[in-house]
C-alpha cells in the first residue's frame, strides 16, 4: 500500500490504529475514525510538500495556487488509494482535506468533521508544535494531510516522542492576525505544549485575505524554523530575514528577496491596492487591511 502511493508521488505516509485515538484521548468521540465510519481499522495518512519558496511569497496567489493544487494532489491520492484497497476486498473510503464549503461557513461552525492533524501525529508522520500544527523532519509544517479510512488491520507506526519544535515563538510573534498567543515565560515551560490559538481571529484575517485574492495565509508556517527542507533551499537561518521583512518597503525594498516576494505579491490580487502607497511596508499593509482600509 505504502508502496502504491510513493509510486504516485506520496511524500510521506503513516498507518494509525483507530485504537490509538481511545488511547490517547486527544479529541472528543465523535471525531474518532471508528465513530464517524464504524468498520475502520486503520486511518491511512499521505502527505505532501509545500515546497518552502512558494510559501515565503505568502500572502500570494502562487502560494493559493500551490496550496490548491495540493489539496487536490491529495484528495486524488486518497481516492486511488481507497479504490486500491476496495478492489483488493477490503473496503475503504477517503476524507478531503479541508472539507468545507468556503471561508464564511469556517467562521460559522469552526474545526472539520475529522481533524487530520492528530490523525498525522499517532501516524507517526510528525509532532504537534507551537502553532498548532504538524512539524515534519522533512518539511517542518510545510506539509498537508489526507486521511482514508480502512477496515483493513494495517501495521501501524510508531509515534515520534522526541522533541521537533524548538520554542523560538516565531509563529506567535509574526502572525498577522495575533491569532497565536504565548508568553515568554510558557515558552519556557515545556508543559504548556501548544500556544492558545484564536480560531475566530485566524479565520477573520483569511477572510479578508479570500476578499483580496490571496488566501490562505500560512505565515506560521512559512516561518517555522524547522524541517530538513531549509536546507535544501539554504534557508537555515531565515528568521531574522522573515522579521525584517515587515518593515520592508513593499515597491522600494532594498532587499533582494524581498523585492522577489513582493513582485509576486503584486501580480495576480489586490493585496496591494490603491490604499497602498510607496511609504507602505508589509506591516503597514497587514494593518490597512484589518482596519478594513
Amino acid at each position: 500500500m505504502c508502496a502504491f502511493l510513493y509510486e504516485r508521488g506520496a511524500d510521506i505516509v503513516g498507518v494509525a490504529s483507530t485504537e490509538t485515538w481511545a488511547r490517547e484521548d486527544m479529541v472528543p468521540e465523535a471525531y474518532w475514525p471508528d465513530s464517524l465510519w464504524t468498520p475502520t481499522k486503520s486511518v491511512i495518512v499521505i502527505g505532501l510538500q509545500m515546497p518552502l519558496p512558494v510559501v515565503e511569497t505568502t500572502p500570494s496567489v502562487q502560494h493559493r495556487d500551490l496550496y490548491n493544487a495540493c489539496n487536490h494532489s491529495l484528495d486524488s491520492l486518497a481516492f486511488d488509494v481507497s479504490r486500491w484497497l476496495n478492489r483488493r476486498g477490503f473496503a475503504s473510503l477517503p476524507l478531503s482535506r479541508d472539507g468545507y464549503a468556503n471561508i464564511h461557513i469556517v467562521k460559522k461552525k469552526p474545526g472539520a468533521a475529522f481533524p487530520h492533524i492528530f490523525a498525522a501525529y499517532y501516524a507517526g508522520l510528525g509532532l504537534i508544535g507551537i502553532n498548532n500544527t504538524i512539524l515534519t523532519r522533512e518539511y517542518g509544517p510545510r506539509v498537508r494531510f489526507v486521511s482514508v479510512f480502512t477496515e483493513a488491520k494495517l501495521s501501524p507506526d510508531y509515534m515520534m516522542k522526541d522533541t521537533l519544535c524548538i520554542r523560538c515563538g516565531a509563529c506567535s510573534e509574526l502572525c498577522p492576525a495575533h491569532a497565536l498567543k504565548i508568553s515568554k515565560q510558557e515558552l519556557r515551560n515545556e508543559s504548556v505544549s501548544v500556544a492558545r490559538y484564536d480560531r475566530q481571529a485566524c479565520t477573520e484575517w483569511a477572510r479578508l485575505l479570500t476578499q483580496r485574492g490571496c488566501y490562505p495565509c500560512g505565515i506560521c508556517i512559512k516561518v517555522c524554523p524547522v524541517g530538513r527542507d531549509r536546507t535544501l533551499y539554504g534557508r537555515e537561518k531565515a528568521l531574522p530575514h522573515y522579521r525584517k521583512e515587515l518593515t520592508s518597503l513593499v515597491f522600494d525594498a532594498k532587499d533582494p528577496v524581498h523585492r522577489q516576494w513582493n513582485h509576486i505579491r503584486n501580480h495576480g490580487s489586490s493585496l496591494f491596492d490603491e490604499t497602498v502607497t510607496r511609504k507602505d511596508t508589509l506591516q503597514s499593509v497587514f494593518k490597512k487591511i484589518r482596519n478594513g482600509k
